[in-house]
């Protein structure tokens, strides 16, 4: 688009907010619009895209709740520089609303996590590594106590992928742990084992040692499990 214009019109006339929404979004996706730019007035706009004023608040205000846009007041409205730590993930609320399948989880987490956490293996700092260990200890002490609980293993797995230190990772794995957790009620919680923390601990002693053969192996084990507990059994005492 070179005659000077940032948004593309919009021609089909069904859900006008949603199409001036994605006519906002093509603006950021093709660099017109840059993080920390301040977009046109809502007149401009709505004459450029061809639309009413109503179509471009509603599209804004969805954009905001997203935390794509910002409104600074008496400012204007803006591209946001960055997300802020509790920003909505709309990835995570598309993956849950897909129907589960045991079988489909495990391919996408096997094949996901795994990445991740070889990518963890390369990039984890020292300090990382002993905040890794920390957790596992804590996850050690919670099995052998009261018990520990889908969320607290899902505490690790977040830990391992921040070690991956890569912002697009990060934010495409939190969404992905997002929806594991979704499955709590399914896996009933952990059980009251040893089994699950020896597992964890074999994943953070591979990545410290950077064993890649144990790595794959504990992995293995781990999602195998996870399976299992899917399935409403118990892998553990199987």
């Amino acid at each position: 688009m070179n005659d000077g214009t940032i948004f593309s019109s919009v021609q089909d006339r069904d859900k006008l907010s949603h199409l001036v929404l994605n006519s906002i979004k093509e603006a950021v996706v093709q660099g017109r619009l840059k993080p920390g730019d301040k977009l046109p007035g809502l007149a401009d706009m709505a004459e450029e895209m061809g639309v009413g004023i109503s179509s471009v608040r509603e599209a804004i205000k969805m954009l905001e709740a997203l935390e794509v846009l910002e409104s600074k007041q008496g400012k204007g409205v803006y591209v946001c520089s960055g997300l802020s730590p509790g920003a909505i993930n709309p990835l995570s609320l598309q993956l849950i609303l897909i129907p589960q399948s045991t079988e489909h989880l495990v391919q996408f987490r096997e094949m996901y996590e795994s990445a991740f956490t070889m990518l963890a293996m390369k990039n984890a700092t020292e300090e990382d590594l002993a905040r890794m260990e920390k957790i596992v200890v804590e996850l050690e002490k919670k099995t052998k106590t009261q018990g520990a609980d889908s969320e607290d293993e899902m505490v690790f797995h977040s830990c391992v992928l921040q070690c991956t230190h890569n912002p697009y990772v990060i934010r495409t794995g939190e969404a992905m742990l997002e929806v594991f957790l979704s499955t709590i009620p399914t896996c009933g919680g952990m059980a009251d084992d040893s089994g699950i923390a020896r597992d964890h601990r074999k994943i953070y002693e591979s990545i410290k040692n950077h064993d890649v053969d144990s790595l794959n192996q504990v992995l293995k084990k781990s999602f195998d499990g996870w399976g299992i507990r899917l399935s409403g059994q118990d892998f553990y005492e199987s």
